[in-house]
């Protein structure tokens, strides 16, 4: 069931945000301590790109990154908030 809900709510948002949260999945999962530092590269295949594979183009990418980084630093922030 909450994989279908997260399905439909996916069918909802557009490639440039759905690029946004798998980035920021990317980050959630990545253990600094463990993994060494990484570079992240993305690509997409969908409406945006008349259905061909293609690299996520650098600015969305950037933008992306940021998104990922911000939203983990509010989840620190309100983690020691809670503390």
């Amino acid at each position: 069931m909450l994989l279908l809900c997260c399905l439909l709510q996916m069918a909802d948002q557009s490639c440039k945000d759905l690029v946004k949260e798998a980035a920021k999945i990317i980050y959630i999962v990545h253990d600094e301590v463990k993994d060494k530092a990484f570079e992240l590269e993305l690509s997409w295949v969908g409406d945006v790109t008349n259905g061909r594979h293609e690299m996520v183009p650098k600015d969305i990418v950037v933008e992306a990154e940021k998104f990922a980084k911000e939203s983990m630093e509010e989840s620190d922030d309100s983690d020691e908030e809670d503390l």
